[in-house]
């Protein structure tokens, strides 16, 4: 069983990449693989700021609306003729704001994460629709659409954003006190408390670092789509959290300390993979997309079990 509660992300990944392939050789092609890498990496993003939300122990229900807000306040300012750059500050002050209102509720005032940001979703979606009015944006700027466009062969401002976000993810959980807190903080936040560590200011911190990611998925989806409407992040909240679980992290969302395991971070980038696979390969070989829901609830289920019926002890080596 050890096998299987190290490798099974990993297995899982090799076996949908040769399924999809045996079935339709040009999953593999350059083309397909780029269009791969292209639609995913809003949601790259956005599942790595939902990462220091859980592996702080926290939840986020409420991520697709404030990408869904952002997105919609920024493509209004843009069709008004407001200068790119305080567009841009106003997007990323409003989804710090966001953050900062759940870490608040959930750290100070002391309400569970789960019942703060299922409040706060409906919260963000009415003031979405409340700012578009039900319209959609499409007076969005060339500088803004040149974010994922290719420029004579080179990164992509979109492609440059995943690859910081992605090291800087690594970094802080690999080499920073920080992310030892932040660690500690989702398996136990009792240990912090009892060494004089302040709880609240992690939760809060960990909430307004993924809102800060979440406004850089606004803004790579913006770019992407061309438009801006009240709907473009709804749902993206259970992609993410598909994707926690797939990586291992469900146990951390179960109040139960015996089935915490430690989660190697390498697992969130295969996850995130995983993700990614499932939605382009059942496309790719015709298959309505109303499969992958299935597919993906099942995987969801299988992770989580392995979580609860293998959790790894203290002196598990991390990966």
């Amino acid at each position: 069983m050890k096998g299987l509660r190290f490798n099974a992300t990993r297995s899982m990944l090799a076996i949908l990449i040769l399924a999809f392939t045996a079935v339709n050789p040009n999953f593999l092609s350059a083309f397909n693989l780029y269009n791969f890498w292209m639609q995913n990496e809003y949601r790259i993003v956005m599942i790595i700021g939902l990462s220091f939300i859980v592996l702080g122990g926290e939840i986020d229900l409420s991520l697709g609306y404030q990408i869904s807000l952002v997105g919609v306040l920024m493509g209004k300012m843009f069709s008004l003729g407001v200068p790119t750059y305080i567009c841009l500050a106003s997007g990323l002050l409003t989804g710090i704001l966001c953050g900062l209102l759940n870490g608040s509720l959930v750290a100070v005032v002391g309400i569970p994460s789960f019942i703060v940001t299922l409040i706060t979703q409906k919260l963000f979606q009415g003031l979405s629709y409340l700012i578009s009015g039900g319209m959609m944006y499409s007076d969005i700027p060339d500088s803004i659409l040149g974010i994922s466009s290719l420029n004579n062969g080179m990164l992509t401002s979109s492609h440059i954003v995943v690859i910081i976000s992605l090291l800087i993810f690594g970094g802080i959980f690999s080499s920073t006190v920080a992310g030892k807190n932040i660690l500690a903080m989702g398996y136990d936040e009792r240990v912090l408390a009892q060494n004089g560590i302040g709880v609240k200011r992690y939760k809060c911190m960990i909430y307004v670092i993924g809102s800060i990611l979440f406004f850089f998925a606004s803004l790579i989806l913006l770019s992407r789509q061309g438009l801006a409407v009240s709907n473009m992040g709804v749902g993206m909240e259970l992609d993410g959290l598909f994707a926690v679980c797939i990586a291992g992290g469900g146990g951390l969302l179960i109040k139960n300390s015996d089935i915490k395991r430690r989660v190697p971070l390498s697992n969130f980038f295969v996850a995130i993979l995983i993700v990614g696979v499932i939605e382009n390969g059942l496309q790719l070989i015709g298959i309505s997309q109303y499969y992958q829901y299935i597919v993906l609830s099942v995987l969801v289920l299988y992770f989580i079990l392995i979580a609860m019926l293998y959790p790894l002890n203290k002196n598990t080596r991390k990966i």
